[in-house]
């Protein structure tokens, strides 16, 4: 794009981003002519202060940000070469394969900051660019004139992981990665106290489970009470329970938690060390000989950035070995141990999955994905569905919530064989509920499903504060119509609370990032999707009449099915919509009768899905 005021001079300007908090703001605008933000939580600090600044997203138009997800995608693959896998494997699963995820997350930010970065020095050559420590470190070795900000002007960040918790259904926590993994350790502590079983006299098979969540999936838990065959739950990144509900509906199933010995796991991590240590020069060994295949292979927009992007790669690889090292053969012992007849994996792209599926493969076990979320299903969201691990491309069997999601898996090449639709165990639990379901509350949920991290559209502050006005507008809506309004926003970390200008302007509504959807739903009487999410066909199984907002953050659009069976709408046609399902009632009633008939034709086994999964299950 083009930039105002293109300069030549000695100028200086200072690049910051939320890894640490400058001192004296006051003084900024004095000392440098212009101030650059990285980040969405550095741009509202700014702000917050009145500090004029630009953001780096204006370096940026739509076609960087469409080009920059289609090569994530891309470079994220990049262990794929067949002549790498022998120095990237331990006991045949690749260490790139399983981080492939993460990795990709990390370059989208990488990427969008590099090519910012990149724009800056192509229209001012000559200016001095002064940056944070985080910056500093990706890009000194791109151009001269680049220096460090002095350590006076700024305090560092503790950017420690965090992770949520679940207390109870309303209440949850942020913790550290490290107390996480204490109270993990401690839910298992007291699930195998008070889960004592050890399934003898079941003959029939060994079913594994891989990474459920309980409640989400309550009534296979609860079906397993009636199969014959034995069923194991193998969790390695969830606890097995979380509140007093996921405890009670593991104590009240036939299903038995595999936890893993303490012990055992020390003996794995002291013998993996000396592993990964061979591992971490082998791999040193092969960056230094392919350096100049990986040099051509990273490039973007002709722009070669692999020697900026291989301490960070390295860095992630040699962090996480000897973790893998231990998963992988905990896993082994567990296959070896409780010798599994099938293994069911809600997605492909997991660490814990993608062992076990080669595992599998490895010991003749059989495989299946359960599909836990509704799928994207345009022509251009494939290569995004295979990289989040959607698409059966390791297990045996795919079992589909219902027929247009199995239309979509048809288009990953998957043959038809492979697909069997059985109905979703998720849906279940909310039909399951609908008689307890409340009319005329007066209530209105809004899904605020915001940008997500899995694509460039999450790092753009331009996106985050559109999604945040779109959200400000539908309060002023709702609320002018007497009715109390409820935000939930998507539980991921990755995706931002909203500002504090928004909590100030809108003191009284109630926003809630973690909790149970399900009592949220049955206490409402409509509900607004800003943006898609699966959770709008749990609001139509239970007849809440749903608006379909659509957004420029949502990348590949709405499913087919989806805009179907709701009322579409956009946020500027938002109150003509919303004030007329309100006030009339037999519009409302027609949208409902809609999304009722596009269930009952696109579903099957509504209400029972759990019981068939688990025979399909005992069947490959």
């Amino acid at each position: 794009m083009e930039i105002e005021n293109k300069q030549k001079t000695r100028d200086s300007f200072l690049l910051v981003d939320s890894t640490v908090t400058l001192k004296n703001n006051d003084s900024l605008t004095e000392k440098y002519s212009k101030i650059i933000t990285f980040d969405l939580e550095s741009h509202r600090l700014l702000q917050k202060n009145l500090v004029k600044h630009l953001v780096s997203d204006k370096f940026l138009d739509d076609d960087d940000e469409k080009k920059i997800d289609f090569e994530c995608i891309k470079f994220s693959q990049w262990h794929l070469n067949e002549t790498y896998d022998k120095e990237l494997s331990y006991e045949g699963v690749n260490f790139g394969s399983l981080l492939s995820s993460e990795f990709n997350n990390f370059l989208i930010s990488f990427l969008r900051n590099f090519m910012s970065f990149k724009k800056i020095i192509d229209n001012f050559p000559n200016v001095t660019l002064v940056c944070v420590p985080h910056i500093h470190k990706i890009f000194n070795k791109l151009i001269d004139n680049l220096e460090i900000l002095c350590e006076d002007d700024f305090y560092y960040k503790n950017k420690k992981g965090k992770l949520q918790y679940k207390i109870t259904n309303s209440i949850s926590i942020d913790i550290s990665e490290d107390n996480f993994q204490k109270l993990k350790n401690m839910s298992e502590i007291i699930t195998k106290i008070l889960t004592k079983k050890d399934g003898k006299g079941i003959e029939n098979g060994t079913i594994a489970l891989i990474e459920f969540d309980p409640i989400k999936y309550e009534t296979i838990f609860n079906s397993s009470r009636n199969f014959e065959s034995k069923i194991l739950l193998y969790n390695r990144r969830r606890p097995f329970a979380y509140n007093r509900k996921s405890l009670r509906i593991l104590q009240q199933s036939h299903v038995i938690p595999h936890i893993s010995s303490k012990r055992v796991l020390k003996k794995y991590e002291l013998n993996g060390k000396e592993k990964a240590e061979e591992i971490r020069k082998k791999l040193a060994r092969f960056f230094e000989e392919k350096e100049e295949e990986l040099d051509n292979f990273f490039k973007f927009s002709n722009k070669k950035f692999w020697r900026l992007l291989r301490p960070y790669l390295v860095e992630l690889l040699n962090k996480k070995i000897l973790d893998i090292i231990v998963e992988i053969e905990n896993s082994k012992s567990f296959i070896s141990e409780k010798k599994p007849s099938a293994i069911v994996v809600l997605s492909e792209n997991g660490i814990t999955e993608q062992i076990l599926l080669k595992l599998a493969k490895k010991y003749s076990i059989k495989t299946a994905l359960l599909q836990h979320g509704s799928i994207l299903d345009g022509d251009d969201a494939i290569d995004y569905n295979r990289s989040q691990g959607i698409f059966p491309i390791q297990s045996d069997k795919f079992f589909a919530w219902n027929n247009s999601s199995a239309k979509s898996i048809l288009k990953s090449n998957c043959s038809e064989q492979k697909i069997k639709v059985v109905g979703s165990p998720n849906i279940d639990r909310i039909f399951l509920k609908k008689n307890i379901s409340k009319k005329n509350t007066k209530k209105v949920l809004v899904l605020a499903t915001g940008p997500r991290n899995q694509q460039s559209v999450g790092y753009s502050i331009k996106q985050w504060e559109n999604y945040e006005e779109n959200i400000k507008k539908i309060c002023e809506i709702v609320t002018k119509e007497k009715m109390e309004l409820i935000i939930k926003q998507h539980p991921d970390l990755g995706e931002h609370n909203l500002s504090e200008q928004f909590f100030k302007e809108f003191p009284d509504i109630k926003v809630i990032k973690y909790g149970e959807i399900l009592d949220l739903l049955l206490e409402s009487q409509y509900v607004i999707s800003l943006g898609f999410s699966s959770t709008i066909l749990e609001a139509q199984v239970l007849d809440k009449p749903v608006i379909s907002l659509s957004v420029d953050h949502d990348v590949y659009e709405t499913p087919k099915n989806v805009l179907d069976s709701c009322l579409v709408s956009n946020i500027e046609n938002f109150e003509e919509s919303f004030v007329r399902l309100i006030k009339d009632s037999e519009f409302c009633e027609k949208i409902i009768k809609n999304s009722n008939k596009q269930l009952e034709s696109d579903f099957t086994n509504m209400g029972n899905s759990a019981e068939n999964i688990l025979k399909e299950i005992s069947k490959i």
